[in-house]
């Protein structure tokens, strides 16, 4: 089995489905994009050899240009690559919603040993599409949702962006534009959850702080 060619199979055999929900297919990245009032949401397939098989990772991505554009304009690492909220898809999809206990486990992952494999996942991405995919895009591609779920609790890992610390750098634009009353209080948790961080989130957290404390945001 070469990858190139399962990940033909497979993309060929759910794109219907995809484009009937206004999703393009980009072929190099091997990813299924919908953008929708400045919010681009993704769902992406990592294929790669394992052995004699195929493993498949699947991503589900939301990108808030709103809040990326901020972040974007105090970058350290302007290559770094960004998100608002995502995670493993099935790391999402079996999430039982108890935000105040979440642990990060290693990710579940499809394998594709035979071409039985194939014709299922054929058969059920679809169904995810419906039935989970489609539903995270709908009910949190907005600002006022990434404040809620990432600053529930500020000083727990988040399913929703468990990149720490960057998911402190997105949490607190959020808070910012969604006026959070609890705004300030947010500040201080995340000043003392990045007090070991790598110098160069320190960096960006400081220059966030400073641009948002102006209204020189507001013009990013």
């Amino acid at each position: 089995m070469k990858v190139n060619e399962i990940a033909q199979q497979i993309s060929d055999g759910v794109l219907e489905s995809f484009q009937k929900s206004g999703f393009q297919y980009r072929k190099a990245q091997k990813e299924f994009v919908r953008k929708k009032d400045n919010v681009e949401q993704i769902f992406k397939l990592f294929f790669y050899k394992k052995e004699d098989n195929i493993t498949i990772d699947p991503e589900i991505k939301i990108h808030v240009k709103e809040i990326e554009s901020i972040y974007k304009s105090i970058a350290q690492i302007k290559s770094r690559p960004y998100l608002t909220l995502g995670n493993h898809f099935l790391t999402i999809r079996d999430y039982d919603g108890d935000a105040a206990n979440y642990k990060s486990k290693p990710a579940k992952e499809w394998l594709i040993e035979n071409d039985e494999d194939v014709k299922h996942l054929i058969k059920i991405i679809p169904e995810y599409l419906e039935e989970d995919i489609l539903p995270y895009f709908d009910n949190n591609s907005s600002v006022i949702r990434v404040d809620e779920l990432l600053n529930e609790y500020p000083e727990k890992m988040c399913v929703h962006n468990d990149m720490y610390p960057l998911r402190a750098n997105i949490a607190i634009i959020a808070a910012k534009l969604n006026t959070n009353l609890y705004y300030d209080e947010l500040i201080k948790i995340y000043e003392r959850e990045l007090e070991d961080a790598e110098e160069n989130y320190k960096v960006e957290f400081y220059k966030l702080k400073e641009l948002l404390g102006s209204d020189r945001y507001k013009q990013v």
